[in-house]
């Protein structure tokens, strides 16, 4: 596409740097999330014991119960929907629609290569630095 240039030290360097940063808050950040639920969950149960919050657990049962029935329908519902807009492209015409699909997926493949070759160092310098900010955090 465009001309190749050689990252530099500065753009492998920011990238790691940027990686060690995210992966320090990121673990950081997830400890004291799961903390914080697990205390959550502890004082809800223990005002539970007390007799300070009496759970109706029928209601609770039957509004999950609705919640997994109104999703399972939509899935349900949704897959039908794709399936006939699937099979309707396909009648009216076959040979169009499986040329132009074979075009997409090479022009995706294609940009999603040359955004990979251009960014590898600092992809790559991230990522490291990111399991490093996770493994020293």
């Amino acid at each position: 596409m465009g001309k190749e240039t050689k990252p530099t030290q500065q753009e492998i360097a920011m990238g790691a740097l940027a990686g060690i940063c995210s992966g320090y808050l990121f673990k950081k950040v997830s400890k004291y999330a799961a903390a914080t639920a697990v205390v959550g969950y502890l004082a809800v149960q223990g005002a539970s014991q007390a007799g300070y919050i009496k759970i109706n657990w029928k209601k609770v049962n039957d509004q999950i119960e609705d919640l997994k029935e109104a999703q399972y329908f939509k899935e349900v519902t949704d897959k039908l929907a794709d399936l006939t807009d699937e099979i309707s492209e396909i009648i009216t015409d076959e040979d169009t629609l499986l040329l132009e699909n074979e075009g997409r997926l090479k022009a995706t493949a294609r940009r999603a290569y040359e955004a990979f070759k251009q960014n590898a160092a600092t992809s790559g310098s991230f990522t490291a630095g990111f399991t490093l900010g996770i493994l020293f955090a």
